[in-house]
């Protein structure tokens, strides 16, 4: 191909806000991580929110050190967590802050409908009934924030919001939206049919962007604040930071198994089209959009949440430590090691997690907990649920897998990596690179180079990214 070019990847998940510096040479995207900082949510009165303005400001100002290094940034795209969502009003003012998917109004709401219910919601959309959906959290602000909903106009997903603020345009992307449950994964469209069942307004959703699109360029007074002189195209790109972590895995087949693992562990596969069948729904199995209209059927699966909060907890007893020196507690156990199920609703958001755990796998125990056994514990039981969900995926496609692919902070992880690997008898190809970002960038190429195939795209992808495969039963090799 030959042209270069400068993107920027805002990747904006639970726990950090980073501005993210990509660059295609005409054979290969790098990245370079211009800014990272913490993302908290903030609990008010009863309830967790995250602090968007915060999140805007720090995108800004990662967009600003990014032109300095650069002659010219050619684009920009943004990608978060999915569920999450804002009201405007009629004036386009927001209507308070946002909602954390952790508050207890989804699971409130999903427990006021019958299983058939639940079910019917599954057959409508694609999309598994799931207590942080979307659809739930409305019922339950419509119950508990009439105002809000009440005088709510246009409903913004997080990414949305965010590039609502850099450009002032309001666009609905795909793979987002599919997390609300109220689109219908087949036809790519808010399904009216739902919204009528739970008593939604159909009419709060705007026009849904295309990946590899245009959304509008950055709006000329952040540039000029930011001392930029020329226009950056905002491109539409998948921005449910699932959906470009899938789209970023360097595997040049259109179909393929993988673990994407962040604070959640996404467990499935690349399809084509969606599988929306009774086994798919016994699997507890959901169909969210992918990348340029591809499916990614998973199984949703608690991540790296657990084991960011056991560090956090571990810290306050026992002072500062590496990530290698917290895991490596563990693997200095040698006595039988309890397995656990790591989606038991006591661990999805406990004020103690070692103590939910604890008393997960010693239920009789007057015993404080152990750091050993307890991290021994939390990796064995992790690699289970991959595992599980992994052969709950390739038993609803009907495929068979030369391999797995865990990308994210957990492919950092050699010793679940290997556990998965030894279980399944297949090799584990972990890539701990920026899957998500060049996700992003990709697409964004897409839009700088409208020829590029879906394909091409793949090649690229795969190009630019190095993996380390672990082999069942015969340890790693390059």
């Amino acid at each position: 191909m030959g042209k270069a070019y400068n993107m920027i990847a805002f990747d904006c998940g639970n726990s950090t806000i980073r501005t993210i510096l990509c660059r295609f040479d005409g054979e290969k995207l790098t990245n370079e991580i211009i800014k990272s900082d913490p993302n908290e949510m903030v609990k008010i009165g009863n309830y967790f929110y995250w602090d968007m303005l915060n999140i805007y400001t720090n995108m800004k100002k990662g967009l600003e050190l990014a032109a300095k290094k650069v002659d010219r940034i050619h684009s920009a795209g943004v990608c978060t967590w999915g569920v999450d969502m804002q009201f405007l009003d009629e004036h386009d003012t927001m209507l308070g802050n946002v909602l954390s998917y952790r508050n207890t109004l989804g699971a409130e709401e999903m427990q006021r409908l019958s299983a058939e219910e639940r079910d019917r919601m599954f057959y409508r959309t694609g999309i598994l009934s799931d207590k942080i959906n979307t659809a739930f959290m409305l019922r339950g602000m419509r119950r508990k924030m009439p105002a809000v909903t009440e005088n709510g106009k246009k409903l913004l997903m997080i990414p949305d919001i965010l590039s609502w603020f850099l450009t002032g345009v309001k666009i609905n992307e795909a793979s987002e939206l599919s997390t609300t449950q109220l689109m219908d994964v087949r036809s790519k469209t808010i399904s009216s049919e739902q919204c009528k069942a739970l008593e939604l307004d159909a009419d709060w959703f705007c026009e849904i962007g295309s990946h590899g699109r245009l959304i509008g360029n950055i709006r000329r007074d952040i540039l000029d604040e930011l001392l930029i002189e020329y226009d950056i195209p905002f491109v539409c790109v998948p921005s449910h930071d699932t959906a470009s972590a899938v789209f970023g895995i360097p595997c040049e087949n259109d179909e393929y198994l993988f673990v994407s693992s962040g604070t959640w562990a996404l467990i499935g596969a690349s399809c084509k089209e969606p599988i929306i069948n009774e086994k798919t729904l016994n699997n507890r199995l959901t169909n969210e959009l992918g990348a340029f209209g591809y499916i990614t059927l998973l199984k949703n699966s608690t991540g790296m949440f657990i084991t960011q909060c056991l560090k956090k907890e571990y810290e306050k007893e026992a002072g500062a430590i590496s990530w290698d020196g917290f895991f490596a507690i563990g693997r200095a156990f040698s006595g039988p090691c309890p397995i656990f199920d790591v989606n038991d609703a006591s661990l999805f958001n406990p004020a103690h997690m070692a103590t939910a755990i604890w008393k997960s796998i010693h239920p009789e125990s007057g015993k404080a907990y152990d750091w050993a056994e307890l991290l021994a514990s939390v990796e064995e039981s992790m690699a289970e649920s991959y595992v599980t969900g992994l052969k709950a995926v390739t038993e609803c496609t009907g495929k068979s897998y030369p391999a797995v692919y865990i990308v994210g902070g957990g492919a950092q992880n050699g010793a679940i990596n290997q556990k998965c690997a030894d279980k399944l008898g297949l090799p584990v190809v972990a890539c701990t690179q920026e899957c998500a970002s060049i996700g992003n960038s990709a697409a964004q190429l897409a839009y700088l180079e409208s020829g590029l195939s879906y394909a091409e795209l793949r090649r690229i992808i795969t190009a630019s990214l190095s993996t380390k495969t672990y082999a069942p039963n015969t340890g790693f090799s390059e």
